[in-house]
């Protein structure tokens, strides 16, 4: 039974399914413009975290050389370490020497475990967290003493796989890079 309303209503007046397909067919084209601003939106915000965090490393790394006097490749200045790595997924695929001796980068940066009793810090504030895909940060401890190479902090980026060498001075693949001259 048609209420008094509807009955005085012509047909043509009342909303049916061409017009909801038509409203639909706008949000659907309004979500196709939207969907990747908001998409790139996050890449900008997920890249310039990760700059901010291989920032802090890097400048913890310089105060620990400052307190230290000695450089993070091995327990008080020795040369038996040539990479650090952060906490997250340590990508398979890097070009530091996986079968080289390593040390997570908070036994500099976090606790004295490396540079003794000249460590005055910890050199970042809080704890480290993996880049925002996963992955560990990557510190190319060697570069400070073997020519050719740079000192540098790297994440392998969205794909997870570290693409730039030791020796680069730009990043390779969608890799981030801070080289500490």
């Amino acid at each position: 039974m048609k209420t008094a309303a509807a009955a005085r209503r012509p047909f043509f007046a009342r909303p049916g399914v061409l017009e909801a397909l038509v409203g639909l067919s706008i949000l659907v084209a309004l979500s196709g413009v939207v969907m990747p601003v908001i998409g790139d939106g996050v890449r900008t915000v997920r890249r310039t975290g990760a700059r901010d965090d291989m920032q802090l490393i890097a400048e913890g790394l310089v105060r620990y050389v400052h307190d230290t006097l000695t450089l993070p490749t091995g327990v008080e200045g020795r040369t038996n370490i040539t990479w650090l790595y952060g906490p997250g997924h340590i990508p398979a695929e890097q070009p530091f020497g996986a079968s080289t001796d390593s040390r997570p980068i908070e036994d500099a940066l976090l606790n004295a475990s490396m540079g003794r009793t000249r460590w005055h810090g910890p050199y970042v504030p809080g704890e480290l967290h993996p880049d925002p895909w996963g992955n560990a940060y990557l510190v190319n401890a060697d570069g400070w003493i073997t020519p050719g190479e740079q000192a540098m902090v790297v994440s392998a980026g969205p794909d997870g796989v570290v693409q730039t060498t030791p020796w680069a001075r730009r990043p390779a693949g969608d890799d981030l890079l801070l080289v500490m001259d």
